[in-house]
């Protein structure tokens, strides 16, 4: 069996949530080996390191594949290297991207050594998306959009309730 675990020295997925209560069960019946992983989607903000986690009985013949949705292609990662360290011992490998960019926006999965085909690989993967800082010209941007749906929502609220009003109103008059 394997267990997955990712966490990132920044935040996680929504600001921090627990791992614990964001358990993800998968079994061999949706094409999953023996998994249990804690995270099936993390988020990280660029030039921050992540690091995940794959405990196995056997991790000498386990590595972290990187690999994206819409892709047939992917990439074993066994040998660390500047961007990025693999760490092995007898219960675990911990593979750490000491500076996320947006290149590493991908699936992570841990599986069996060698695998050359995506179609062999297990389909329960981690994806890590990484966000890049906001600029104080995309902060105020997305605060004037904001402004502008919330005066468009009044009036159309204001619309909507005063309509009716007024019908009802002028049928009155007219009886």
């Amino acid at each position: 069996w394997a267990v997955a675990t990712v966490s990132g020295l920044f935040f996680c997925l929504a600001g921090g949530i627990s791992a614990d209560k964001n358990n993800t069960s998968n079994s061999t019946e949706d094409g999953c080996l023996p998994v249990h992983q804690h995270l099936r989607y993390v988020m990280v903000k660029k030039n921050m390191p992540i690091y995940f986690i794959c405990y196995s009985h056997d991790p000498k013949n386990m590595q972290w594949y990187k690999t994206e949705e819409k892709s047939e292609d992917i990439y074993g990662l066994d040998e660390s290297n500047s961007h990025y360290s693999i760490h092995r011992t007898d219960t675990f490998i911990n593979f750490t991207i000491l500076k996320a960019t947006y290149d590493d926006s991908a699936i992570y999965v841990c599986d069996r050594k060698n695998l050359l085909e995506k179609k062999y690989l297990h389909t329960c993967g981690t994806e890590l998306k990484v966000v890049g800082h906001s600029s104080m010209k995309q902060v105020q941007n997305r605060n004037t959009l904001k402004d502008a749906i919330i005066i468009i929502q009044s009036i159309l609220l204001v619309i909507f309730i005063s309509i009716p009003i007024l019908l009802l109103l002028d049928k009155v008059s007219d009886s």
